[in-house]
């Protein structure tokens, strides 16, 4: 008994001695404020503009047409807007459904600065490049061996005539005689021009003297001015993006179905079917700046003749520089010598070069 009742009393020493250093620490402020719960943070929210209905591309966009979605601050980026004022009066770029978040991407203040899909092939344009037709033949195309992707060089041929720089008319001019009424008291001479033969016995020619003569001689030109060629590769490293005409939508698909499959009654049973005839190509698609897409409309314009030479892909860095072909050209650089005159000729007389007609050659008959 005396045991037990001293293990009573331990514990209540400990007890309050326990209870009493608890006090003694929080009156020295070495012991907290007791653990409270957390307190939620409150979230703030933000009302973000949003399409009310289904905007087309183009439209002007009315407050009627706006609605609004509240949206966490924290989540709010700077191209949304929070005010229908910001909106209202722009154009829709893109096609905006209903309940779609409008940023400033997807709207415009010009009216017209839409988004439309376009074709394929404008993004394989380059920037800063524009793509040109130009016409061809078989011989223009290198034999129609240019294909999409590869690298040509263009090469022009002009006819230049000497022109009057007042009248813009090809030389030589036409004359007239221009006669005299006399000089009357109350007025001033009266001069007439008149022509007084038609065609090339009214063109301008030059005075001459003859040795022979003793005396001078007018000479006039025996028939129209000749034109003088020149030839000149223009441009280099030409990339082609499409030869032949581009397909119109649903024009590919149309003929692949029918490739694809055929009708029973095409092909009668133990034939063979029909060859599908080769369109050959008659214009090709080139990129170039646009300063050569203008001068290229403008030499199309003038009649020119243009003429496409194909390059290996990998040439790249040579940079070879051309002259001009003319006649001087041709017979200093390619020594070729003008004939003499001489007291004899052959007979008959050649005036037009013609080439020889092969066995093989295809002779069209005129009706």
């Amino acid at each position: 008994m005396r045991r037990g009742r001293i293990f009573i009393y331990l514990a209540l020493i400990l007890m309050i001695g326990v209870v009493g250093a608890y006090f003694y620490l929080q009156s020295k402020g070495l012991l907290g404020p007791a653990s409270s719960a957390t307190p939620i943070p409150e979230v703030r929210m933000v009302e973000i503009i949003t399409a009310g209905q289904n905007i087309l591309p183009g439209t002007q966009i009315t407050e009627e047409m706006l609605s609004s979605l509240p949206l966490p601050e924290d989540r709010v980026v700077v191209d949304l807007f929070t005010s229908k004022a910001d909106v209202a009066g722009q154009f829709a770029k893109y096609p905006l459904a209903q309940g779609v978040p409008i940023t400033s991407s997807m709207v415009t203040p010009t009216t017209g600065n839409i988004y439309l899909p376009g074709s394929s092939w404008a993004a394989m344009i380059p920037q800063g490049m524009t793509a040109i037709a130009i016409p061809i033949t078989r011989l223009s195309s290198a034999g129609f061996a240019i294909r999409d992707g590869d690298y040509v060089d263009i090469i022009v041929s002009l006819l230049l005539v000497d022109v009057d720089s007042s009248y813009q008319s090809a030389l030589p001019n036409h004359t007239a005689v221009v006669s005299g009424a006399g000089i009357l008291p109350e007025q001033l001479s009266v001069l007439t021009a008149q022509i007084i033969s038609g065609g090339a016995g009214t063109a301008q020619g030059r005075t001459e003297f003859d040795a022979t003569l003793d005396e001078a001689l007018y000479i006039v030109p025996s028939e129209q001015q000749r034109p003088r060629m020149v030839t000149q590769m223009i441009l280099r490293y030409v990339q082609v993006l499409h030869v032949g005409s581009f397909s119109l939508p649903g024009e590919a698909v149309a003929i692949q179905t029918t490739a694809l499959q055929p009708g029973p009654e095409a092909t009668p049973a133990g034939q063979q079917p029909a060859a599908t005839p080769v369109v050959k190509p008659d214009i090709v698609t080139l990129m170039v700046t646009p300063q050569d897409a203008v001068m290229l409309k403008y030499l199309l314009d003038i009649n020119a003749s243009l003429t496409l030479t194909l390059r290996n892909p990998n040439d790249q860095t040579t940079r070879t520089e051309t002259e001009a072909a003319t006649l001087q050209y041709l017979l200093s650089q390619y020594n070729i010598p003008v004939p003499a005159k001489l007291p004899y000729a052959i007979e008959p007389r050649t005036d037009v070069i013609t080439p020889p007609v092969l066995p093989n050659d295809t002779i069209t008959v005129l009706p």
